[in-house]
Parts: structure tokens; sequence; C-alpha cells
């Protein structure tokens, strides 16, 4: 029995290490053209070819659950719940644990085992959450018919879901109608004109940035610094947490304007200490003021309200949302987007300067938006 599971290890392993399918035949109802599990799940993991953290990660896990369902004579069709509890027990336990378990070795050392040891909680949610995402992907394309990983029961994530508020964020469409009224929004006048400077950059530097209220209002143009051709946004965090954020174009460019409405040098330096990112529109001897932390809600708050108004009568929906918006959902915000835009999970987390992973995965709203997709456009369609 061992000898046969050792020859399954080896097999998948090796089968896993190349992305090329060996299939030729074309499923006659599937949107892929995999004929068999190993195929399938190569064209899975190809979809995340351009990203090599998240792809190294998916097909560990892809390929441990693999070999364990083939040692127990199962297809991926053939997994029920029941099968997903004993793979739980597993992965905490990977017994015989000399066939499973070895010491940290290349591949191609002839010592290389599945496993270190035994995975924490924490990891096996995490397996358990790629899983369920690669079911999702090969249901959604017809090759299998059902994901019985969606039957985990996640009472306590979905009641810290519902306490933190992690679905505080806005949909695409939703950032659109606020970067149009931002665009609108009157600037003739010496009093529109800086109103419109700032409330502009606010929103593109808590959006593009995805830092903290805390994080913005701390900090100053000096923290902003260029190295390797690159610029980047110095911070800190929670608990006193040093971090750097990438700025990207979009936020250089807006940093440009606003610097210009204060007749500022295009770029900021490290002299700069004195100058916050966000300035009080009133000056005090000729001296930029900084915002206050409670300011900076405020405008947030009451822009948001203004756009919920003006959009109301087009996109009710949408207004109910945004007229929601606090600080915080732009930060939310922020790390769902990134991660919409292909961004790997693993640079996400690092970007929001996330402790764990798993923090950082609660911004994946993808399986959720094909389901309502799913439904809306073919149940209940006048």
């Amino acid at each position: 029995m061992n000898k046969a599971v050792n020859l399954v290890i080896q097999k998948v392993a090796n089968q896993l290490d190349s992305l090329t399918s060996a299939s030729t035949r074309p499923s006659t109802t599937a949107s892929i053209s995999a004929t068999n599990d190993i195929d399938a799940i190569k064209v899975w993991l190809a979809e995340f070819e351009a990203s090599p953290n998240t792809f190294t990660s998916y097909k560990q896990c892809a390929e441990r659950f693999m070999m364990w369902s083939i040692g127990c004579g199962l297809a991926l069709s053939n997994i029920k719940r029941e099968h997903i509890q004993d793979y739980q027990i597993f992965l905490a336990n990977p017994h015989p644990h000399e066939l499973w378990c070895g010491p940290a070795v290349a591949r191609k050392n002839p010592k290389w085992k599945p496993f270190v040891k035994g995975l924490s909680n924490s990891s096996i949610k995490l397996n358990l959450q790629i899983l369920t995402t690669m079911y999702e992907y090969l249901v959604q394309s017809n090759y299998l018919a059902n994901n019985p990983f969606k039957l985990i029961k996640r009472k306590s994530a979905r009641l810290s879901q519902i306490n933190k508020g992690i679905e505080r964020y806005l949909t695409h469409k939703e950032w659109n109608y606020i970067t149009e009224y931002l665009e609108k929004m009157p600037k003739k006048s010496a009093k529109e004109q800086p109103t419109y400077q700032r409330t502009k950059w606010i929103f593109s530097l808590l959006y593009l940035s995805g830092c903290r209220r805390s994080e913005i209002t701390n900090a100053k143009m000096s923290d902003f610094i260029h190295k390797h051709d690159q610029w980047w946004l110095k911070v800190v965090g929670k608990g006193n947490k040093y971090g750097e954020v990438p700025v990207p174009s979009a936020l250089l460019i807006a940093l440009i304007e606003y610097r210009k409405s204060l007749k500022l040098p295009d770029f900021p330096s490290s002299i700069e200490t004195d100058i916050a990112l966000i300035n009080n529109i009133k000056y005090t001897k000729g001296k930029l003021r900084a915002i206050s932390d409670s300011m900076l809600y405020k405008i947030i708050k009451k822009t948001c309200h203004q756009i919920a108004d003006a959009v109301k009568l087009v996109d009710p929906s949408a207004a109910y949302v945004i007229q929601k918006v606090s600080t915080h959902w732009l930060r939310h915000t922020s790390a769902t987007h990134q991660v919409d835009a292909g961004i790997d999970i693993r640079i996400v987390k690092e970007n929001l300067r996330h402790s764990m992973l798993e923090t950082t995965m609660r911004y994946q709203h993808t399986e959720e938006d094909a389901r309502y997709r799913e439904t809306v456009d073919k149940f209940g369609v006048k």
C-alpha cells in the first residue's frame, strides 16, 4: 500500500511540474479542453502564471490534494464533504509520517516529500480556501458538476466579516461614480479651486496607496522617497510597524497636480519634513498646516453624501453604498481592486501590510460576484 501511494506521489509531482497539457480530445460540454483531472488542474494553474508566488502556492496545494485523493482512489468528481473532513485531519497529521513527511530539500532530492510536518490550523484553512477556488473554477468551466468545498460551514468567518466590515468596499462602477463627480466639482473661483484640488488628492491618495487614515495624517511630504528609479511612500502603521508602499504612476501624477496647487515643486524632497501630505486650505502666517484626523474623516463623509445625492436618481443601489463610505472603505476598495487587477495576493498583503495572508484573501470577491451574475442573468429576467 505504501509503495503504491509513493508511486502516486511521484507521478502527480512529475505531471504537475509541466504546464503542457497531454490532452488532445476536447470535452463536449466543458469550456476547457482537459479530459482528465491533472490536465484540468493545469489549466486552472495556468491562470496564475503571471504571479509566480501565487502559482507556486496554489500548485503545492493542488498537488498535495491530488496525491492524497488518488492515493485514496478518488477523482475530483468523486470528492464528497466527508472526504474533505478526512483530508482536513490528514493535513494536520500526514500519515504514514515516513511516507508523506521529510526534510525541506529540493524536489529532485531523493529525500523530498510533500510535507515537512503537519500544517497549522491557519494553513489548513488557507489550503481549503484555495481548493474551494480551484473547484469553483472547474465548476464554472463545466468540467465538474459541483463544488463540495462550498458546503464547509464558516460561521466564525461570517461573523468576523460582519464584525470587521470586510464587505465595506466599492465596486469598480461605484468608484467610477466617485472619480467622475470629483472631476466635475466646481473649480473656477479662488475658493473652489483649492477645495477641488484637496478633495481629489485625498481620494486619490487613500485609494491608490491603500493607507490607513492615521498613516496619512501622520505622514509628511518627505516620506515620499525615490530609490532605484522608483517612488515609495514611507508609513508607520499599527503597532508602530514601518512599511513602504509602492507609488503607482496615477498616484505620482495626482501628487504633482496637488503640489502645483500649493505652489510647491513637482516632486517632494527629503527636507520637506514640515509639510503634511494633506494640508488645511487655510494658511497660518503663510505656512501650510496639516489636516486633522477627524477633518479627513469628515471630508470623506461629506463628499460621499454629496456624490450619493448626485447619483441616486440614475443608480439608487450605488448611491446607497456610496453614502456609507468612510476613509477605511477606500483601503478595502484599494485591496479589492488590486486583487481584481491580478496582482499577486502576497504582494497585496505587503502593500496593505497585513500580518496574515488570510486577511488579504478576504478581498477576493470573484466567486461571490460570479454567483450574483449567474443568478440575475438567468433568473427573474423580464
